[in-house]
């Protein structure tokens, strides 16, 4: 551990007699600590993009005085690199389902996560100032592209499977403008998963890693929890939340739009997801991503049995079909021995 975090939260506390241990990374640089002190326990983020570091400190002040599930920051360096959060419990929202076999307790805590979801996106209309995102303002032709190119890229090139150029590319134009119009949108926190979700000993939820929010649907969100590939929610499980999640709106209209944009927004989280495992798992052979990949094969080849929306991507459709062959099952083994 680096001696400026030590000083810094010994600086905090008023006191060298403290307790820093790091966490594990996972597919972002920034490095996480719990400190103790005085019996009570901290999170400290060390994180050198510091442009990253003012899009999660301007959603986290909005959040505070929202009164919602988010953490607060008590202390920010001078050079505005390293910070100290509340910490939120000692389990994420991931581990408790890897590991407990109570369906009522995950089936309680799912319906916290998007009832709260649900508040956040309500409660921040019209206060969010969308040019201090990090990455884009909104989910539009630009950002929705750039999932379809990183799932092509990272994925789909790597693995070698052939496709014909610009019928596919051409296919991910018209998927850009269906997707690009889906209604109703809100703050869409884009990575919401339940790795970024703390339950503390009461069971109440609280959401982390937000900085990557912009303007976008309100299904991607639900979607990303819902359908994340560790998860692995049956399909009734699934079901209904989502009918649990839509009842929330009021407008019949809203719920009709809502129902509409599931299917697109599922396609699109696998695909920008599957660019992800690309990457992180067989460039960057981080062990989480890698655990997920086989999953999240499997997760896009079943959308493409069961959505007969997806026969209009022909060109897709066959790089989906080859995704889970024994030649690209054994070009992933040899890439990862």
């Amino acid at each position: 551990m680096e001696s400026h975090i030590k000083e810094f939260f010994n600086n905090f506390c008023q006191s060298e007699n403290t307790n820093i241990v790091a966490l594990p990374q996972s597919g972002s640089s920034r490095k996480n600590y719990i400190a103790s002190f005085d019996d009570k326990k901290y999170i400290i983020t060390d994180n050198d993009n510091l442009r990253e570091n003012e899009v999660f400190f301007y959603f986290t002040e909005i959040f505070s005085k929202l009164n919602l599930n988010t953490p607060k920051i008590f202390k920010i360096s001078e050079n505005r690199q390293v910070y100290i959060q509340e910490y939120l419990g000692e389990h994420t929202l991931s581990e408790i389902i890897s590991t407990e076999f109570d369906e009522t307790r995950i089936k309680s805590l799912a319906k916290k996560t998007l009832k709260q979801l649900f508040d956040l996106q309500q409660k921040s209309i019209n206060k969010i100032d969308y040019t201090k995102t990090f990455d884009y303002e909104e989910y539009d032709n630009l950002a929705i592209l750039h999932d379809l190119y990183y799932f092509k890229n990272f994925l789909v090139d790597v693995l070698e499977i052939n496709y014909h150029k610009s019928k596919l590319l051409k296919e991910f134009q018209t998927i850009t403008k269906i997707v690009s119009g889906l209604e109703p949108k809100a703050l869409m926190i884009r990575d919401f998963q339940a790795r970024n979700i703390m339950v503390d000993d009461k069971d109440n939820i609280f959401f982390i890693d937000y900085q990557g929010a912009m303007f976008g649907p309100l299904m991607y969100d639900v979607i990303s929890f819902l359908y994340q590939a560790k998860a692995n929610f049956s399909v009734e499980f699934k079901q209904e939340m989502l009918d649990y999640y839509i009842s929330l709106f009021s407008e019949e209209k809203v719920r009709e739009m809502l129902k509409t944009a599931i299917n697109p927004i599922i396609m699109m989280r696998y695909l920008q997801v599957l660019g992800a495992y690309g990457f992180r798992g067989l460039i960057q052979r981080k062990k989480h991503f890698i655990n997920s990949l086989d999953q999240g094969i499997k997760n896009i080849v079943e959308l493409s049995t069961t959505w007969p929306d997806l026969q209009a991507y022909p060109e897709l459709l066959n790089v989906i079909q080859q995704l889970e062959t024994s030649d690209t099952k054994l070009k992933i083994k040899s890439i990862l021995q």
